[in-house]
């Protein structure tokens, strides 16, 4: 007959390993049941330079939201709260974007970032 010591550490770890096979189970569950994210139709072929005035001081980031036409061309561009002169730079740039066409109006959003980094870095 095994010892009592041996035979709690045996149920224990029983308990141990099928609580870890549940939580492993539980998790890959977890990946499957997200709704899979079809790709983008959207293929930007071409589009300007941001530019943005010197005496312009943007920060952080801004997303612009905005329609992609059939033709490929942008519409109802609407960029979020910032300084206007950020404002009206993003609305000239995504203005510019020029998509492949694909036949149906299709929404779209793109966010700006300013990054920041010393010269040589």
């Amino acid at each position: 007959m095994a010892s009592r010591p041996r035979l709690i550490r045996s149920h224990l770890l029983r308990l141990v390993s099928l609580l870890s096979l549940g939580a492993l189970s539980a998790c890959q569950t977890s990946q499957r049941l997200q709704p899979e994210v079809p790709p983008s139709p959207l293929r930007l072929l071409e589009s300007r330079a941001l530019e943005l005035p010197d005496s312009c001081q943007p920060q952080g980031s801004v997303v612009v939201d905005f329609i992609v036409l059939a033709s490929g061309q942008t519409d109802a561009i609407r960029p979020a709260a910032a300084p206007e002169c950020v404002q009206q730079a993003l609305t000239a740039w995504v203005a510019s974007f020029r998509y492949s066409p694909i036949g149906a109006t299709f929404p779209a959003t793109v966010e700006w970032l300013l990054v920041e980094a010393k010269k040589g870095s």
